[in-house]
């Protein structure tokens, strides 16, 4: 089976040298879900981050990442991450609180090949998809009207519009209640199991790590501690 992701050797650190990733390994197959779980601090996100290309700039990295079966730089250079698409921890900050909702959707998909034409109807399937009642009336829609998680599937349409092989949830339930966080829950596993996506996904949640996702690897202070199958398979 082909690799998603395959990270060997992964490190992170400041300018000054502090380590903040240290020697980290691990492949994600296509179609699998593996979590990165561990406490804030541990390099869950800036492991997800060297993957993404989107570490900061004041940050070091070295090691070897293939990301959908092309090399590409740790952290750097997000668009040689051709196939990856994420959602990160908070939805307001990712949308563009001064378009509408189908507007957002809209730029995606035209940039990903959609015709202007058919944009409107596909940004709707979308939407549809990520599992709205009412996708038509929600594309004329501002964030701000929207509830968190509510946004944070918004945030997933927009993803799926970049038709990922690889998707990287960083932390998607933060701060959302227990009911709305299923139902973000859910609609990624939808998505998910629809077009075979990997799913890379970042939590501190081990109950969510452990029903959500095929294996959990746990990092701690940098480094890989330990990694155990999901118990539902």
């Amino acid at each position: 089976m082909r690799h998603a992701v395959h990270v060997r050797g992964l490190r992170v650190h400041t300018a000054s040298g502090t380590q903040l990733v240290d020697d980290v390994s691990f492949t994600l197959d296509e179609a699998e879900r593996v979590a990165l779980v561990g406490a804030s601090g541990s390099g869950k996100s800036l492991t997800a981050a060297a993957v993404l290309g989107t570490l900061p700039v004041t940050l070091n990295a070295s090691g070897a990442i293939s990301v959908c079966g092309c090399d590409v730089l740790p952290g750097r250079l997000p668009r040689s991450r051709a196939g990856v698409a994420a959602v990160h921890q908070d939805p307001s900050t990712a949308l563009n609180p001064l378009l509408r909702v189908g507007d957002q959707l809209g730029l995606v998909l035209r940039a990903h090949g959609t015709r202007a034409s058919v944009a409107s109807s596909a940004a709707a399937a979308l939407l549809d998809e990520v599992g709205f009642d009412d996708p038509d009336a929600l594309l004329w829609r501002y964030p701000a009207e929207l509830s968190g998680g509510q946004r944070q599937r918004v945030c997933l349409a927009i993803a799926l519009a970049c038709r990922p092989r690889l998707l990287i949830a960083d932390e998607p339930t933060t701060a959302l209640d227990l009911d709305t966080q299923e139902q973000v829950l859910d609609a990624i596993e939808r998505v998910r199991q629809r077009h075979g996506t990997a799913l890379m996904l970042i939590t501190h949640d081990r109950r969510v790590a452990t029903t959500r996702t095929d294996r959990a690897i746990r990092m701690a202070q940098g480094r890989l501690v330990d990694e155990a199958a999901d118990a539902e398979g």
